[in-house]
């Protein structure tokens, strides 16, 4: 190997904690591509030789998922930089592209990642974008699709056929497609580079990698998958990270390690899908299935059918789906189903291996979904994750404490967290570099050395967060302007001067305008008032009549005679008064409806209603930036792509090692 790394003492307390609690188990790394993260976990191998605790490690390929998933709808409107012999390349955002699903085919430049900065985010951070879209130069769909892109991110879908499995892809079809993507990313990175010399560099390491692809592909007899490929990858990987490949290291592939046959049914990583045949803990681990997913976006059994299990089926040359299990049927939900009627009922691992392999041969593969995939594996292997890594986890835990209650044990494994340290030790060597705006807007400055973003790279995190906050806080455009004003100087000071005071215009005309309202609003109540005392007036008139009809008193009658006639008189001003309330109304009305249109008046609204949108469009455009600052730095922390460190630095790489933190992490919660 290379330099080697210090055995720390907090890292040899994991290992050592780890040699108790799973002696000689192997390390597994599961990814879907070997141009995201999976290699830079080579960095626990010099740490276990460091601190002389080496144990097997396999490095696997994800290969079961399907390629790229995106509905034809979507693509038609998506903007593709590459599209050719059945693939495209396309970025991914919350509005054309928001439900692309691509695994084995993406990739991330330096500082990119899959984080897409959603409506929803906008909206937390008080972000009008329906108010920006629909006057936006470049259109609505154009502006919303720019506006929530994954910054630094390219993912390949399948546009000529069905989506297949990883496994099945084969590299010659793909290879074209692939080649671009590495281009795009590449390029991009290199693009981060300021100085001629080190993007020289990194453009020759970046163009080995290019060549070993092609080299691979040449090589083979044209059996080659896009899996194959990525697994004899990860052995090149290991040679450019760390030096060489250990005797421990192995490779592998989710194709072999779940191959669910009669000989390889007894093993224990199937004895999580034995519970959920046996009669008598199905019901317990169905519920505990359904609780663990209550409440999110995860179906529950029920909702995929009758008989549903939490496990796919992988069929060769038919595709994955749900696995059903009633008494008398199998049923996968393929993307054409099969259908099988059971002899008898299958309430064994050893039975159902056995329909499956009469049915289908031996390559079929049972693969756990999102919550019973890694406790399948972790019956067998210490799974190692960075700190971010299978969101679904959390889920995982709770369904396995539920069943535990329900006495269902499991002897499962911990996992093993890697903790890096990727943007603290960028500074290993100073590497001059170009910012991309969202970043150079953050620190403020375009080009700086590596040494620098290192030192400032988290407060400048913590400063674009108070910001999301601050923005979030103007409830009002005046609100607004004022904030841009503060904090940014020109041209806000002068445009917030300028609003001010076209804005104080616009109050004045509302007052005059409230003054007509009072006023329409004082005839309105007179008018209503008039409008009553008019019937009761009616009213009185109409008894008089019939009282001096009926009276037989002279005097009586002349008396209610002459009320009658006061009521007439009254009722005949009432109607005047009402010919001139609604003649005042009109004139009010009128007078409203010209206020404020006025040429110099409409050009006063017009002025405030430009200045309000440019302000809504700042704080878009200042969202963005914050948020794929603040969300994506700790974020690409996390989790670096292997790739990067050879571009970039190889003393980056081995700085990242040296202070990477390990943990331990228990799938009982």
């Amino acid at each position: 190997m290379r330099e080697p790394v210090e055995c720390r003492a907090s890292v040899e307390r994991v290992l050592e904690q780890l040699d108790r609690e799973a002696p000689g188990v192997p390390l597994l790394a599961l990814g879907q591509t070997v141009f995201w993260d999976e290699p830079t976990k080579s960095v626990l191998l010099w740490l276990m030789e460091a601190c002389q605790r080496v144990r097997p490690f396999f490095f696997g390929v994800h290969d079961t998922d399907y390629f790229a998933r995106l509905h034809a709808r979507e693509w038609r409107v998506a903007s593709s930089e590459w599209h050719g012999d059945g693939f495209a390349l396309l970025p991914h955002n919350d509005y054309s592209t928001r439900a692309l699903w691509s695994s084995a085919g993406e990739i991330s430049c330096l500082f990119g990642s899959e984080l897409i900065p959603t409506r929803a985010r906008y909206r937390e951070a008080g972000a009008q974008l329906e108010k920006v879209a629909p006057h936006h130069p470049a259109g609505r769909i154009a502006f919303l699709d720019a506006i929530t892109e994954a910054w630094g991110w390219r993912g390949l879908v399948a546009t000529g056929r069905a989506p297949l499995p990883v496994y099945e892809i084969p590299v010659r079809e793909v290879l074209p497609a692939l080649d671009a993507l590495l281009q795009w990313g590449f390029e991009a990175t290199l693009q981060c580079l300021a100085e001629p010399e080190q993007r020289e560099r990194a453009r020759q390491r970046a163009e080995r990698i290019r060549q070993r692809v092609h080299e691979l592909v040449a090589l083979s007899d044209g059996s080659l998958s896009l899996a194959d490929l990525y697994r004899y990858l990860y052995r090149d990987f290991l040679v450019w990270l760390i030096g060489r490949v250990p005797e421990t290291v192995g490779f592998t592939r989710t194709t072999e390690l779940l191959r669910f046959t009669p000989e390889t049914a007894h093993r224990p990583r199937f004895q999580l899908l034995q519970h959920f045949l046996d009669p008598r803990t199905r019901p317990l681990c169905e519920r505990a299935y359904n609780e663990a997913v209550a409440d999110t976006e995860i179906y529950t059994l029920d909702e995929f059918g009758e008989g549903a299990l939490p496990f796919d089926l992988l069929i060769p040359r038919r595709g994955r789906g749900t696995l059903l299990l009633t008494e008398r049927y199998l049923t996968v939900l393929t993307p054409e189903p099969v259908i099988l009627r059971l002899k008898q009922p299958v309430e064994t691992v050893a039975t159902l291996a056995e329909v499956l392999a009469q049915a289908f041969g031996d390559a079929t593969v049972l693969i756990g979904k999102a919550l019973t995939l890694v406790p399948m594996l972790a019956h067998e292997f210490v799974f190692v994750f960075n700190e971010r890594g299978s969101p679904y986890l959390p889920l995982s835990v709770r369904m396995l404490q539920r069943m535990h209650q329900e006495g269902i044990a499991f002897a499962l494994y911990p996992l093993l967290r890697l903790r890096y340290a990727t943007w603290d030790t960028i500074g290993a060597e100073c590497v001059q570099l170009r910012l991309p705006d969202h970043l150079a807007t953050a620190f403020g400055e375009r080009e700086l050395c590596s040494e620098q973003f290192a030192r400032r790279w988290r407060e400048v995190v913590q400063a674009q967060k108070e910001l999301l906050h601050a923005l979030s806080a103007c409830h009002s455009p005046r609100a607004l302007m004022r904030f841009l004003a503060e904090r940014y100087g020109e041209p806000w000071q002068g445009y917030t001067a300028v609003y001010e005071e076209l804005h104080g215009q616009l109050q004045q005309l509302g007052k005059e305008a409230d003054k007509l309202r009072q006023q329409a609003h004082a005839l309105h109540a007179e008018r209503r008032a008039l409008k009553r005392e008019r019937a009761r007036l009616e009213r009185e008139k109409g008894e008089h009549f019939r009282r001096a009809i009926r009276s037989d008193s002279e005097s009586e009658r002349q008396r209610h005679m002459a009320q009658r006639e006061a009521c007439e008189v009254r009722l005949q001003a009432i109607a005047e008064r009402l010919r001139a309330i609604r003649q005042q109304l009109r004139q009010l009305l009128a007078q409203r409806l010209q206020m404020g249109r006025t040429p110099e008046q409409l050009a006063v609204r017009e002025r405030v209603q430009q200045l309000e949108y440019e302000a809504e469009v700042a704080r878009v455009e200042l969202a963005r930036n914050a948020i794929l600052t603040a969300e994506g730095l700790p974020l690409t922390n996390a989790r670096p792509t292997a790739w990067w460190f050879l571009l970039v630095s190889d003393a980056w790489f081995r700085a990242n090692a040296q202070q990477t933190e390990l943990y331990l992490e228990s799938l009982r919660g």
